[in-house]
């Protein structure tokens, strides 16, 4: 039966879900939320929102028992907000809830690419080096987390003062790298979260005018190489459909392990949570 948990319910302990932890990594992440909101029936799926602006992330078991389905169209429905809501599931749940012409399903769909590397492969030969950011990008890094958040699919657009504390969010969290032409130019930027042994590689941006040249793959490999030799598993997320960006990891010896669902809701004229 649905009901709402809190961060220390055993379901995140269960053998299922910690089969499932990287690939929903954002869950762990987000479980440290001021606004977090859980549902879940303690043992089959999961619903998870940190804030009304980003998407409701759903675990669920494989092979799901299809007679669940009422119950977390329900609990679905218990996110719906008075805009088109965003989720993202398992391909497996998404197929059902459309074989099911569940009502309430939105038109928005895009498939997000879970990559994972446990051996890097050396990219092409490029110029320049890679290093730690500092508060002396700020400038440079305020612009790269604007633009990268106009250019994302699925991802909030930001307003100059949002990407400017972001990217000093960023810089306190001490995983936050660019690389730098051999001119000393910052051509490109990714950072990296680590949480329960996972390191996340996210952020990758390249400037409009510089990309082609290897820089961004480069940096990932740098970055990859790092968190690997410190012993963790590595990810991250990708838009599946953007054929430049997933050659770049997979050039450097990322590998896809699954494809998971961003889709929409309809909205509601009054959110019951």
């Amino acid at each position: 039966m649905i009901k709402k948990i809190d961060q220390n319910n055993k379901i995140f302990q269960s053998d299922e879900f910690q089969k499932d932890k990287y690939k929903f990594f954002i869950i762990l992440q987000n479980l440290n939320s001021e606004n977090l909101v859980l549902y879940s029936d303690e043992e089959n799926y999961v619903l998870c929102r940190s804030d009304k602006e980003w998407p409701t992330w759903i675990w669920t078991k494989d092979n799901l028992d299809v007679t669940l389905l009422p119950e977390i169209e329900n609990a679905i429905d218990k996110y719906r907000l008075e805009f088109d809501t965003r989720f993202t599931c398992k391909k497996e749940l998404y197929n059902l809830l459309k074989n099911d012409n569940y009502k309430n399903l939105g038109d928005y769909y895009f498939e997000m690419g879970y990559l994972v590397c446990n051996k890097t492969i050396k990219p092409k030969k490029t110029d320049g080096e890679c290093i730690e950011a500092t508060i002396n990008d700020i400038e440079v890094l305020t612009n790269f987390s604007y633009n990268e958040s106009k250019e994302i699919s699925d991802v909030k657009d930001l307003s100059m003062e949002e990407a400017k504390l972001k990217a000093e969010e960023k810089l306190k969290m001490g995983t936050y790298y660019v690389w730098k032409n051999a001119e000393g130019k910052i051509v490109a930027q990714a950072s990296f979260t680590i949480i329960d042994g996972n390191a996340k590689i996210a952020n990758v941006y390249t400037l409009p005018e510089e990309r082609g040249k290897a820089y961004a793959a480069n940096l990932i490999y740098v970055l990859t190489n790092k968190v690997l030799k410190e012993g963790y598993h590595v990810s991250l997320y990708t838009d599946y459909e953007y054929i430049p960006s997933n050659r770049a990891y997979k050039n450097v010896g990322y590998v896809t392990e699954d494809i998971l669902i961003n889709f929409s809701c309809k909205k509601i004229m009054n959110n019951l949570i």
